[in-house]
């Protein structure tokens, strides 16, 4: 197949979750509302507690990934549920195509959505908490912003096998898995102020070396950001592996069928 053909599959799944968003009035409140509603929040309460300018940029940091997160993954997980809403989730596996295409595309999608949220959020911290989020330079930011939305696809993933497997209860998992995350990665406390046990569980998310190497621009610390990187890509490839394998049973067992019924 030539390369047009190969990148027209990764593109339709990214115009899709854009056809379906345009018509939808709520994702202006996922673009908008509640990431502003969080991050002044956050900042607000800063403000209230008086803290110095490194704890300010600690909380920021960690509300700013939380937005980006749940608006990145959760376009991810919508290329499979709005199918499974709409009872049609059988006709996008009617094409040639595979989990990295579905994956990969909506993505993209969830990429520009995210990189809208963070440059208003980012902007808003800096004029309204002095928060100056390119104070290491353009490269920080980006790398950060890649962690972010790795992880983001890594949960979009673990939904959509969810739903493969377990059929229309598994779509709470597009709200609780980035919850459980926010416990976890240290999006508002350092991890070292979990139990032992919950810490190892910490550093076995990409997230948390994304938030310290970000954090150490502002607050000089310790970074494991090959860790996280690797800790990613073997994430990924594992989720791709595995939802082609939930892909192959969902046909094999009909479960494609019940869900577009």
């Amino acid at each position: 197949m030539s390369w047009q053909g190969e990148l027209n599959k990764y593109l339709a799944s990214t115009y899709k979750n854009w056809v379906i968003s345009k018509r939808n009035i709520f994702t202006l409140f996922e673009l908008f509302f509640w990431p502003l509603v969080n991050l002044l929040s956050i900042g607000l309460l800063t403000r209230f507690l008086m803290v110095d300018e490194s704890m300010v940029s600690f909380l920021l940091v960690g509300s700013i990934a939380l937005t980006i997160l749940q608006v990145a993954q959760m376009d991810v997980a919508y290329v499979l549920l709005f199918d499974m809403w709409s009872k049609s989730i059988k006709n996008t596996f009617i094409a040639p195509i595979h989990s990295r295409h579905l994956i990969f595309g909506s993505l993209l999608f969830g990429i520009m959505r995210g990189s809208v949220v963070f440059a208003i959020l980012a902007s808003i911290s800096f004029y309204l908490f002095g928060f100056k989020f390119y104070a290491g330079g353009l490269l920080p930011p980006l790398i950060f912003l890649a962690g972010v939305f790795s992880m983001a696809a890594i949960i979009g993933i673990a939904v959509c096998i969810s739903i493969l497997t377990f059929g229309q209860k598994a779509d709470v998992a597009a709200w609780s898995l980035s919850g459980l995350i926010l416990l976890f990665s240290g999006i508002y406390y350092p991890v070292d102020v979990l139990p032992f046990f919950l810490q190892v569980l910490a550093r076995a998310i990409p997230l948390t070396y994304f938030l310290e190497y970000y954090r150490s621009i502002f607050i000089p610390g310790p970074h494991h950001l090959a860790v996280g990187l690797s800790l990613a890509a073997l994430y990924l490839l594992l989720g791709l592996i595995l939802f082609d394998r939930a892909i192959r049973r969902a046909r094999r067992t009909g479960i494609l069928l019940w869900l577009s019924e």
